[in-house]
This record gives structure tokens, C-alpha cells and sequence, in this order.
């Protein structure tokens, strides 16, 4: 498990390395070219950035491995609790069917692009990705070791509880 992001790990930049070098291989979508990151201050770049990046493992039931300050911010978790939830918990238990298939297609294809989905956070708050990247994770060796996801916004949804 990674330890949380700070100076003294470089805010994982090895770990985020990965990640944006599958997304670009993958997908042709250069993000540290997008928004103009420093490879030698990448880790803090992109934990501190105003999109959302997160990656899980590959076990049967992934747990995820990392995320950066808005993931943690919109899923209302710590770093500890984040690096030991199971990446199903991040969808509500209905949605969960529909999220695994996604998941399901991502690891045949690689990646998909444009994926939307309803998610929740620790105390309950129901919010929607769109058009969100998801794509699968290989290391240096060619092993696969997890899927991560990037998006830029999120919808929070909300439910008018007014008696009209």
C-alpha cells in the first residue's frame, strides 16, 4: 500500500508516471502535455490538480491504490480508507452491476472513452462522471496490475426533499 502522498514520496510520482503513460498509450491523450506538468514535480502536480485520477489494483476485488486530492474530497474518505475500499464501493449496491460491466469491457478493449456513471461518497452523496477515461494499467514489464480513471467534473446530484 502506498503511504500518504507528501514530499517525502513525491507525492508517488512513480505510481502517477504509470498511470499517465497508460492513459497516453492507450488512448493517444497526453495529459502531462494538456496541462503543462513538470515531470520532475508530476506527483505533487497531479495530486493537487482540479481533475479527478484514481487507480485500483488487480485482484478479483480490486482495492483501490490511489487517488488525488478531488477524489478524496468528492468520495469524503481519507487516504487511509481510500487505499483499503474496494473500488465496487465507490457505486451504490444498484449500480454496481452496470459499473462491473464497464469494467468488464475496459479490460477487453483496453480503455473506453466518454463513460458516464452514477457514484456515492462515504456519507452518501450521490454524484455523476461524465465523459470520463477509464483504461487498463500494464507496468514497465508488460504485466497487467489494475484500471485507473480520469474525469474533469462531476454533477452532485441532489433530491428536493420540499413538500410543494
Amino acid at each position: 500500500m502506498l503511504a500518504i502522498p507528501s514530499n517525502d514520496n513525491n507525492y508517488h510520482r512513480e505510481h502517477v508516471l504509470l498511470l499517465l503513460q497508460n492513459l497516453k498509450r492507450w488512448t493517444g491523450f497526453d495529459l502531462i502535455a494538456e496541462y503543462g506538468f513538470s515531470l520532475d514535480t508530476l506527483g505533487a502536480q497531479v495530486f493537487n490538480a482540479q481533475f479527478y485520477l484514481l487507480s485500483h489494483n488487480n485482484a478479483a476485488d480490486p482495492i483501490l491504490t490511489y487517488g488525488n486530492q478531488q477524489v478524496l474530497s468528492q468520495w469524503e474518505v481519507s487516504w487511509a480508507e481510500l487505499i483499503t475500499m474496494h473500488s465496487r464501493e465507490t457505486a451504490k449496491p444498484i449500480d454496481r452491476a452496470e459499473r462491473a460491466a464497464m469494467m468488464e469491457r475496459v479490460k477487453a478493449d483496453n480503455y473506453i472513452n466518454g463513460y458516464s456513471g452514477v457514484r456515492i461518497s462515504k456519507t452518501g452523496k450521490e454524484f455523476t462522471i461524465s465523459d470520463g477515461i477509464v483504461w487498463n494499467v500494464f507496468t514497465e514489464n508488460g504485466d497487467f496490475c489494475g484500471q485507473a480513471a480520469w474525469f474533469k467534473e462531476v454533477e452532485t446530484r441532489t433530491i428536493d426533499m420540499s413538500l410543494s
